[in-house]
């Protein structure tokens, strides 16, 4: 019996320093994570956060809750109209008296009423991937020419993107 003892004997010792192993890595990768972390103070926590990351006069107008453009009828008398989506930065040129939702709301309603007026009367090509992204390309440079004339710098962070519905 005494090989059977040592053998049961060695193979506790084995199990306990694979415990010990286990529990020393977990140490170590706890250790590691707590130390990635960056240290914030109590008052950090506390501080209020800024709005926006943007700079000082910029507002960011999403163009992905616009109600879609009715275009007309096609060829097959069935109503076709688009939706446009597309994320615009614009900051007032002069001082603006509008706060940042204002001026959002203004940035939409400009481009919306350019994109009714400017939208290609072509409505049996409407199902065309090429023309779609030619017509939003050109649609792109005369929506930022129309927000400059009307007192914005503006430039697209996401182009344009038009989708028959």
């Amino acid at each position: 019996m005494g090989f059977l003892d040592n053998f049961k004997q060695a193979m506790a010792a084995a199990k306990d320093a694979a415990n010990n192993n286990i529990e020393r890595q977990r140490a170590e990768k706890a250790a590691a994570e707590t130390a990635l972390r960056p240290q914030v103070n109590s008052q950090a926590k506390h501080a209020p956060r800024p709005q926006s990351r943007l700079p000082e006069g910029v507002v960011q107008a999403n163009l992905m809750q616009m109600d879609p453009i009715p275009l007309g009828t096609n060829s097959n008398g069935q109503n076709v109209m688009v939706n446009i989506s597309g994320v615009i930065r614009a900051k007032a040129m002069g001082v603006s008296s509008m706060d940042s939702n204002g001026q959002r709301e203004e940035i939409k309603s400009i481009v919306r009423e350019t994109l009714t007026r400017e939208l290609s009367p072509q409505i049996d090509s409407m199902g065309n991937l090429k023309f779609l992204m030619l017509e939003a390309n050109r649609l792109n440079k005369v929506v930022i020419a129309e927000l400059n004339a009307r007192g914005y710098e503006a430039a697209f962070t996401m182009p344009l993107i038009i989708r028959p519905q």
